[in-house]
Parts: structure tokens; sequence; C-alpha cells
């Protein structure tokens, strides 16, 4: 080792060599103890190390970094007229929103996969994939916790967690770039569960619209997000206490179902955005299954039967609810890995629901007293584990376009009308609007509901 003490030139003397190599060892082993002291004095409080970011918390599957102008990238193939308010809007708000109010705004942002211990279908531990989006900076940010539920999505590869291998496909992942978009502007750390049988976990069914699993999903992953960024546990972010849930179509159903489970656990809360969600299942949902008329998107009742039949086998069998040949190719395709265009065709062309339903189910569902109905009903999110309604103490936005055909307004007005006027609930009925770029009501409402839901939160924030 070369010390700037001695000379390096090469003496005549072996005897001369041999000292010099010896002293020069000592000093540099000297040099290193003196370090060690030094830098261990220099621990404050002598405090140990942050555990592991993983310990009760996410395992970090990959992690991506994201800049604005990347988001901006793929925001491009979405199409963006003027007159109509598009994911181009919800992106320009929410920036329009941070520059005015002088916010700290980041040009960077990380968009992790990680896993996160829950349950499965069964109730028995599992992990469960999501996504985690914050924000870069020089100094640690604190940040509130957002958990972003998302929407309805058939095929699992779709999933938030997803969006890194899936990224040529932006038209698939809306709420992941209002996710980062979040992240870079408002200076949030978001999470995205994907839910049981989505993501990674491919070996289970999708339990649409079942309360208790897709609740206790969304509040673990809150959980872990919490142990994840708690102070000197994350070298970006830190938790400031504040925890806001958001979410749309089956997000909004999950939303107001996570809610509930949080408040059981009596974790605080600050503010929910529930928006367009199908939470009355048996009274508007019911109505749209046995309607004489078409729906929008027919995949819907194969979700939610298969959804069923996966949690309440003996109640919701097959060969009892659906018809030949659909209680052969309803649950054979409606497991996650085929598109909802094939899943659309494998129904009637006529897209009336209750054509695939056996006389006799249907009158199971009509009846108050079957175990099916009491089982829907359980479901509802309005309700407790008792069967009794449950009124929510969390600050509340209850939003609903007044015309959506995919999510019918009946589900608010049933939930306005269970809650009641109760100061913690803010209910919003929006106008209704035109069906943009060849689309349904609900799909063109999203881009408006997440502004309004990401505006709403914003503003407790402040």
């Amino acid at each position: 080792m070369k010390n700037s003490n001695f000379t390096t030139k090469k003496s005549s003397s072996n005897y001369k060599k041999s000292i010099f190599n010896k002293t020069a060892g000592f000093f540099s082993l000297l040099l290193i103890v003196i370090s060690l002291i030094f830098l261990n004095s220099c621990k404050k409080d002598n405090k140990p190390d942050p555990e592991p970011v993983n310990n009760g918390g996410f395992e970090i599957l990959e992690e991506t970094e994201v800049n604005m102008d990347e988001i901006m990238e793929q925001l491009m193939v979405y199409p963006d007229d003027p007159d109509v308010f598009d994911y181009h809007d919800v992106f320009n708000e929410i920036k329009k929103t941070a520059e005015e109010d002088s916010l700290l705004t980041f040009n960077l942002v990380l968009s992790s996969k990680v896993m996160y211990k829950s349950i499965d279908n069964k109730g028995e531990e599992i992990e469960l994939s999501g996504f985690f989006i914050y924000p870069i900076a020089f100094e640690k940010v604190k940040t509130p916790i957002i958990s972003y539920n998302h929407g309805l999505q058939l095929e699992k590869k779709y999933a938030p967690s997803q969006y890194s291998l899936w990224k040529g496909e932006p038209l698939k992942f809306a709420e992941v770039l209002i996710a980062e978009a979040m992240a870079a502007y408002f200076g949030w750390a978001v999470i995205m569960p994907d839910y049981q049988g989505m993501g990674e976990d491919i070996t289970e069914n999708h339990p649409m619209c079942v309360r208790e699993k897709l609740a206790i999903a969304t509040a673990d992953m809150i959980k872990a997000a919490k142990e994840t960024i708690m102070p000197d546990y994350h070298e970006f972010v830190e938790w400031d206490g504040n925890t806001f849930l958001l979410g749309y179509s089956e997000g909004g159903f999950v939303t107001m179902a996570a809610t509930q489970e949080l408040e059981k656990r009596n974790e605080p809360i600050n503010g929910v955005a529930c928006m367009d969600g199908p939470y009355d299942l048996t009274g508007t949902m019911l109505d749209v299954m046995l309607s004489n008329d078409p729906f929008p998107i027919p995949f819907f009742l194969p979700m939610f039967a298969v959804g069923l039949n996966t949690i309440y086998p003996e109640s919701f069998v097959y060969d009892v609810m659906l018809k030949v040949p659909y209680n052969d190719t309803i649950p054979k395709y409606t497991n996650g890995f085929y598109s909802e265009s094939f899943v659309n065709g494998i129904m009637p062309s006529s897209h009336i629901l209750k054509e695939v339903l056996t006389d006799n189910f249907i009158d199971t569902l009509e009846n108050v007293n079957s175990n099916a109905y009491k089982i829907l009903y359980k479901n509802n999110t309005f309700i407790n584990n008792e069967s009794e309604v449950w009124i929510p103490t969390t600050k509340m936005l209850l939003w609903h376009c007044k015309n959506d055909d995919c999510v019918p307004f009946g589900n608010f007005t049933k939930v306005k009308s269970e809650f009641g006027t109760i100061p913690n609930i803010e209910y919003v009925e929006w106008p209704p609007i035109d069906p943009v770029f060849g689309q349904t009501i609900h799909v063109s409402a999203a881009p408006i509901a997440f502004w309004e839901g990401s505006r709403w939160i914003y503003d407790q924030t402040k």
C-alpha cells in the first residue's frame, strides 16, 4: 500500500526494504483501527441500523425509475379531444394544481412491483402483489399513503403491478399513469393492490365484489406500506401519518369495503373517495343481471359468477346457475387468461345477461330467504359481517355519474338512503355525460371521476 509519509524510491538494501514494508503495514492497520473507532463514535445514540425494508412490509421484486417525459409519452396514445375531459386533462389538472399552490414537484418517481402478506380466497396466508409508486428527491419526502384501488380488470396480466412488463400497452394502465402523476406533482406515496387472483397470483380466480376478501387484501397492503416507509426505514419517503383511499368502479366497491375493514382494525383513515361502485348487489346490480335489456359489458356476469363460485361453491354451483353450454364455457374461459372481447364472445349475442342463467336460479336470486340471496346481501358494501347496516365514521366522498350505463346510479341512491345525511359524508351527483370515443358512459366518466377523487383527497391534505 502506498502512503504519502514514505518515499517509493527503491532501496539498495533488502534489510531497509523489509523495515519499510513492516512499518507501512503497521501504520495501515493503525489507520483502519482509528477509522473504525471514529465511525462507531459517529452513530447517533448508538441507534441500530434500520431493519430491512421488507421486514413486515413490502418485498420488492423490481423497481423502475420513471420521469415526467416518459409519463407524457405514455399518455400520447390516449385520445385528446379539446371538447372532452380525458386522461390528458387529468394529468394537466394535477400539474396545474401543483403549480398554482407552488408545490415542490419531482421529475422522477420510482415504480415498484412488490409482494406483501395477506390472505387467499380460502382465507389462508399468501403473498399478494401490488404496485408502489413514490417520488425521488435529494432529501427524504414526507408523504401520506394513498391506496389507489383499481377498477374491474378481467386479465391478470393487466393488474397494476404488471405495468413495466406491458408498458407498450399504456391504454391498459391509465390508473397507473395517474398514480405516477400524483406521486410526481403532489408528492404522494401511492399503493395499488392487485387483489386476489390478479397480478402475480395466477393460481386463483379473482373474487369480484366479494367484500371481505378484497377489503382484507387492500387493508393488508396499507399495513405493509406503513411498515415499509416508517421513519428511518426507507431511503426516499417517510409516512407522515395520513392515509387516504380512492377507487372507481370495482375500485369504488373495494374502497368502501376496505374502509369498513380498516375501521374494524381501529386504523385511522383521513378520507376516502368512492366513485361509481357496485355497492348494491341485491338491488341495483341484481336488477342489471335479471334485466331484459342488453348490457354493455357482458363479461361482467361471467366474472361475477366465477368469483361467487370460487368463494361460495355450495351456493353458486355452475350446473345449477348456468344453462348449457355456459356452465362449461364460462368457468373455462373466465380465468384471467382470456381477453374481454373473447369472454364477451361466449355470451349471448343479445348481450342480455339473464339468458345464461337457469330459470330455477333466477327464482333463487329473487327469493330473499335463499342462501344465494343472503350471500349477495352480506357482500353489499354498506353491510357488516352481522348482516346489519354499517355506518362509516371516516370522512367520505361518495361520487357517481347519474347516467352510468354499467354501474347504475341506483348504487349511489341506495347507499345514500342507508347512510343518511351525516356530516362526514359528502354526496356528489355528477350530471349525465355523453359517451366519448365510442366507449360506454362508465368508461367515459372515469377520467372525470379520477380527477374529482384526487382533487378531493388533495384538499384534505392541505
